[in-house]
């Protein structure tokens, strides 16, 4: 198991990367699937460091990276005390909203979810924990 606590500063994000890479690679995880889980990571961290802190440098998110028991897929746990999100009943835009609206963002959801093959968001305790699971 790996484990990677920052401040919620989105200055850091460079360093959850880093760890991601790091620990994919000690699991033998492909790049083109590595590299694709470190945009689903970053994206996950960037929304809990910005919407959910407040990019609050007081605050942390804890970052871990372990496999299932059968070593076939990765699991990456972001865990942090902001603000709850219910993914269940969040509706990402469409691209023609995105484009209609001159959005900036909002599509960042819809791609962590079409990159992991399991997305879940759960309380526990006070955490607020989004597990992210992919097939290696």
């Amino acid at each position: 198991m790996f484990r990677k606590k920052v401040n919620c500063e989105t200055a850091n994000l460079h360093i959850i990367r880093e760890f991601i890479l790091s620990a994919l690679a000690s699991y033998s995880v492909p790049d083109s699937k590595r590299d694709m889980i470190v945009v689903a990571v970053d994206e996950v961290c960037a929304n809990r460091m910005i919407h959910s802190n407040s990019c609050d440098p007081t605050k942390e998110i804890e970052v871990t990276v372990t496999t299932t028991i059968d070593a076939e897929s990765v699991v990456i746990e972001i865990k942090d005390n902001g603000e709850a999100f219910d993914i269940k009943t969040y509706q990402s835009p469409t691209i023609n909203d995105v484009i209609k609206e001159h959005r900036k963002g909002g599509m960042g959801l819809r791609l962590v979810k079409n990159i992991m093959d399991a997305v879940q968001v759960v309380q526990v305790g006070k955490h607020q924990v989004c597990r992210l699971v992919k097939q290696i």
